[in-house]
């Protein structure tokens, strides 16, 4: 259960465009049109716009990308009501990290999860379901390829493939991944859950199909519905924006204004705009930039006119592909979508965007940054209240805490800050009578003065390093706790992986869902486990 929470501001968390964003702040109206809140979303169904064809095509998609893999009745069900007028999606993404990777991807998805669920209470005119993004067509393995497992990096070191996009990965040799995983696991009972993971990637014909098999597992009970972009009858939605942008280049320009204004309000882009923002995905399923030079486009090494370039999108609209900043718009065409959850970095770009829906007469969702969840056990609860002491007082340096706690315990005054002070007034009366005497001896006295002062500074030290070191259990404490949750001095959840949890609670999963709240500002949120 949730024993602690914090705003992001109370945190320092984020950027400041982010934090800006959380608050509401008037600055960010001109980069997102409305912000999000619960009430929000309802008003939401108003503006967006999604018609019975488009709904049928998503729908045959669907069905189409989940042939033979079982899904649950609730699922199915939130598949099927996609066919209605009034069914809606509330939407998060990411990249096919092996075994899920960060925690973060799976607080992402339980976010969307538990807002669907708390919109469908709230408004029960209208049907919202959970969809969780796969970034298929990503292409930095580097990214995927490991997880973090009780303190060290397990890699899949393999050999070709790697500049293939990242959703057609064959999982041929995965073993050199998954078997340093089993080989951590003594106990037979936690070896036959754990298999029911890593047998999925050895049972998958990619990693578009593993992860999909993944998410369905961990999230079955739930509804979430997943979407693989690289789809040839989902892009064909996709051929009219990029042709335009073949044509226009209407995404630099948009996107160019609005970093001017995003600098002018003293914000940095989070992502770089090129004169040509698609990729080409070669029979080889490599992902290819395609950059312009005037009137000319080169994939590689070759070159083509604008009109050859159209007519390949027009009869091949899937070896097309959106980069960063226009995978939103191709989200935001194929889904009856109202809001995306995601983390400050990925908010970010949205907020490069609105001029590209603006021209594009496309209805700009709600923008909620997802919130932070940190795991502590109640051991470490219990230490944390002891030291008297918050999550965020552990941000700081550990030399420092642990003096000031030292500061605090001591029972006299160790500090020396009012010898100081008096030998500062003697040397002052020195000067003074130095100055009507022989005004020659100001510097001598100055020089014996400034020896004096570093003396007592030396002194203080040595009686603060005594007091500290009484204080050494307090230290390692505090360290063990810095360790756990800034582990190589980032965030837990940037870190550490699901597994060891959902082997010592099979149950994890519902208490991430059931404790992250639907509220309108995104929270860190301490979970005991």
């Amino acid at each position: 259960m949730i024993q602690d929470q914090f705003s992001f501001k109370e945190f320092s968390f984020s950027s400041s465009i982010i934090r800006d964003l959380v608050e509401n702040k008037p600055v960010i109206a001109e980069f997102s049109p409305q912000f999000f809140s619960l009430s929000q979303i309802a008003e939401q169904t108003k503006a967006k716009t999604f018609s019975i064809e488009q709904r049928e095509i998503l729908v045959e998609a669907l069905v189409r990308q989940n042939a033979g893999i079982p899904l649950s009745d609730s699922t199915q069900a939130n598949i099927d009501q996609l066919k209605d007028e009034n069914t809606y999606t509330i939407t998060t993404g990411h990249q096919l990290n092996l075994l899920a990777g960060p925690l973060y991807s799976i607080y992402k998805v339980a976010q969307v999860i538990s807002l669907s669920r708390a919109m469908n209470e709230r408004d029960p005119s209208n049907n919202y379901v959970p969809v969780f993004w796969m970034a298929t067509e990503d292409h930095d393995f580097e990214e995927i390829n490991h997880i973090h497992l009780f303190g060290n990096k397990i890699a899949w070191d393999k050999e070709g493939q790697e500049s293939k996009i990242v959703g057609e990965i064959e999982p041929t040799g995965i073993e050199s991944f998954t078997s340093p995983i089993e080989e951590k696991f003594s106990d037979e009972t936690l070896k036959e859950l754990l298999a029911q993971f890593t047998s999925i990637y050895k049972n998958s014909s990619n990693l578009a199909e593993a992860t999909r098999s993944l998410m369905n597992k961990l999230f079955a009970d739930y509804g979430l519905i997943i979407v693989d972009g690289n789809d040839a009858g989902l892009k064909h939605a996709f051929v009219p924006v990029a042709v335009r942008e073949i044509n226009e280049a209407f995404v630099y320009k948009a996107v160019t204004d609005t970093n001017k204004k995003l600098e002018v309000a003293g914000y940095h882009n989070q992502v770089f705009v090129r004169d040509c923002n698609l990729f080409f995905i070669n029979e080889s399923g490599v992902r290819q930039r395609i950059s312009r030079n005037g009137e000319i486009f080169q994939i590689d090494e070759k070159e083509y006119s604008e009109e050859t370039l159209i007519n390949m999108v027009n009869e091949n609209p899937e070896q097309f592909s959106p980069n960063a900043l226009l995978r939103p718009v191709y989200q935001e065409l194929i889904l009856p979508n109202l809001a995306y959850i995601g983390g400050g970095g990925e908010i970010a770009y949205w907020l490069q965007l609105n001029e590209v829906f603006k021209a594009l007469g496309l209805t700009f969702p709600l923008l909620r940054v997802r919130d932070s969840i940190l795991l502590l056990k109640e051991k470490e609860m219990t230490e944390l209240e002891n030291l008297n002491l918050s999550v965020p007082d552990l941000k700081r340096d550990l030399h420092e805490l642990v003096k000031e706690i030292a500061l605090e315990d001591v029972e006299i005054e160790i500090e020396l800050k009012g010898e100081l002070k008096q030998l500062n007034d003697i040397k002052n009366q020195l000067v003074e009578k130095a100055e009507s005497i022989n005004k020659g001896l100001v510097g001598m006295i100055a020089a014996e003065f400034s020896k004096m002062e570093k003396s007592i500074e030396r002194i203080e030290s040595k009686l603060i390093k005594a007091e500290k070191a009484k204080h050494e259990v307090k230290a390692n404490k505090i360290k063990k706790l810095q360790a756990k949750i800034y582990p190589n001095g980032g965030f837990q959840e940037r870190y550490e992986n699901f597994i060891p949890y959902i082997l010592n609670d099979k149950d994890f999963i519902s208490k991430i869902v059931n404790n992250l709240t639907a509220q309108d500002q995104p929270l860190i949120r301490v979970l005991e486990i």
